[in-house]
Parts: C-alpha cells; sequence; structure tokens
C-alpha cells in the first residue's frame, strides 16, 4: 500500500509535545481540521501582506487570537469567589514580593539540577502530576542571572527578556520612583504542576513563608 503522507491532523498534533513539538503552537493541536486550515490560510495571507508592509505585529495578533480560541473553556479549576483582603495602607508602605509561575531559577540554584528546556518538555506529564518547588531570588539579583524553564509554555520570549515573566526591574522602578517598596526576596515556581497539591499544600505554606518575611502584597506572574 502506497504511503498516503500526513493527515492534516497529524500535522497539527505534531507540534503539542510532538515531532515538531513547538509550544508557540501546541495550540494547533486543539483546533479542529477546519480550523487549523483556517489559521493556516489566514497566516498565510497575514505574511504574505506584512512583507509588503512590515505590520508583523498583525501576525503576531492573529496568531494570539487563535490561541484563545483554542484555549476557551478548557480551565480545569474555577472557584467561585476568592479571599479578598483590603488594602488598609497607602501602596507605597507595602512591602511587594514578586511571585513568577514562570519557572525562573538561578543558575547556582537549579531545582531541577541542570535539566534542560527539551528535557522538561519531554516530563511535561510529571509536571502536572508533581507538587511545585518554590525557588528564591533575591531582590539584589541581577536579571541577567535568572534562567527560565518551562514544559509548559514557549519560553524564547522570556528568555529575551526575563521581565515578561519576572518583572524585577520594573518593581525596582516603581519602587526608585517612591511607588512601592520591595521585599528583600523574590519567587519563582513552574505553574505546570498539579493545581491539588498546589491550593491545599505548596500556596498555604508559601503564605506562611511571606507572611514570616513580613510581605504585605504580592505581584503574582502567572503563564
Amino acid at each position: 500500500m502506497a504511503d498516503e503522507g500526513e493527515t492534516l491532523e497529524q500535522f497539527r498534533r505534531s507540534f503539542s509535545y510532538g515531532a515538531r513539538s513547538d509550544l508557540g503552537f501546541k495550540f494547533l493541536a486543539r483546533l479542529s481540521d477546519d480550523d487549523a486550515a483556517e489559521f493556516l490560510r489566514q497566516l498565510l495571507a497575514q505574511l504574505g501582506d506584512a512583507f509588503d508592509t512590515g505590520a508583523y505585529e498583525r501576525v503576531r495578533d492573529l496568531v494570539c487570537d487563535w490561541q484563545a480560541r483554542a484555549y476557551v473553556g478548557e480551565a480545569k479549576f474555577r472557584y467561585d469567589d476568592g479571599p479578598f483582603t483590603p488594602v488598609d495602607r497607602p501602596l507605597e508602605e507595602l512591602a511587594v514580593a514578586l511571585v513568577s509561575a514562570g519557572g525562573v531559577y538561578l543558575e547556582h540554584d537549579d531545582p531541577a539540577g541542570g535539566e534542560t528546556q527539551e528535557q522538561a518538555e519531554e516530563r511535561i506529564q510529571e509536571y502536572l502530576r508533581t507538587e511545585p518547588v518554590l525557588t528564591e531570588l533575591p531582590q539584589e539579583t541581577a536579571t541577567d542571572a535568572v534562567r527560565v524553564r518551562h514544559p509548559g509554555y514557549d519560553v524564547r520570549g522570556a528568555r529575551r527578556d526575563v521581565n515578561a515573566v519576572f518583572p524585577l526591574d520594573v518593581l525596582r522602578e516603581l519602587e526608585a520612583e517612591g511607588v512601592i517598596r520591595t521585599s528583600r526576596r523574590h519567587y519563582g515556581f513552574v505553574g505546570a504542576c498539579s493545581q491539588l497539591a498546589l491550593r491545599k499544600t505548596s500556596a498555604p505554606a508559601w503564605a506562611e513563608r511571606l507572611a514570616a518575611d513580613e510581605v504585605d502584597a504580592c505581584l503574582l506572574v502567572a503563564t
């Protein structure tokens, strides 16, 4: 029997931890064949226009729009309400800590012992079953010393500018302007983890740790 080649379904699924693994385009696996074909048609049309106009931001916006379509309704954890703590002091009097779910860490304090991004992607299912590990990054950390590894999203942008997922430089600028007061320590973890363990075990323990460090507020950056 002659080789019939690769189907569109096989092609679009290959970007989600497959032969063409690319976490920026893994959303293709969640589209139907018809929707994937329409996305590719629109993508090629926008690229053709961008060659003439230089308006590549339209290509970016198109991809973001289709990503959003692919993930609508996919959230497994929903909450009808949540704790609300009113701020009773001016913001500049609060010690603010940065907590990033973007998989940031210091090279000398690697929670995964030197694992590569590719190896992390191969272990995505293991990550999703495992309790997350909190890593500490002191306030004086140079942003070029921060490393990024995460099995659940495209880390290329974060590696180009870590402030995308760990805006430490932004907090420093705000502190210099007198807008906020930063904590002595900031934190990172991999958001692709056991959500049950995160909610029931990790987060409460982390909250106690932050309170003991006299942190008043947290800026949580999700990915």
